[in-house]
């Protein structure tokens, strides 16, 4: 039986595509999906029936949220000061591509996105001169 409170068929459609980051049971009453762009779906289970309610994160937690690196791109940037610290200067990009095995097209892709999203900053047409613009530390 669903409560009076079951989601409209706009918030069906608003949750149809997104993919989810988590779900977490919270005793035998709750279940809440939690989707990488913020929103999640709470279920509960009352005397009435299931009760859902969907909750959109603030502009704010969207902005903070799109301010840190994703795991992979955190990957990238802990390889990338690990290897300054050691070296003293900035991988190339066959560095990258050999440590994390994947292809130079693809290395070249994130090393765009890094930037792109101000994590790191480049010279163009300068070798290694990738440089941490982010506080790791801060991160982790």
């Amino acid at each position: 039986m669903v409560s009076k409170n079951s989601l409209s068929d706009d918030q069906t459609h608003q949750l149809r595509w997104l993919q989810i980051n988590k779900v977490v049971a919270s005793g035998a009453e709750r279940l809440v999906i939690e989707f990488v762009d913020g929103k999640s779906l709470a279920v509960t289970w009352q005397a009435q029936g299931l009760h859902a309610e969907i909750t959109d994160p603030s502009a704010a937690d969207v902005a903070q949220a799109r301010s840190r690196p994703t795991k992979r791109q955190l990957d990238y940037l802990l390889f990338i000061r690990k290897y300054m610290d050691r070296y003293g200067r900035a991988p190339a990009e066959s560095d990258i591509e050999r440590h994390f095995m994947v292809s130079a097209p693809s290395v070249n892709q994130m090393m765009q996105m890094l930037e792109r999203r101000g994590f790191i900053s480049r010279q163009p047409g300068v070798p290694r001169s990738a440089r941490l613009c982010i506080d790791l530390d801060a991160l982790i």
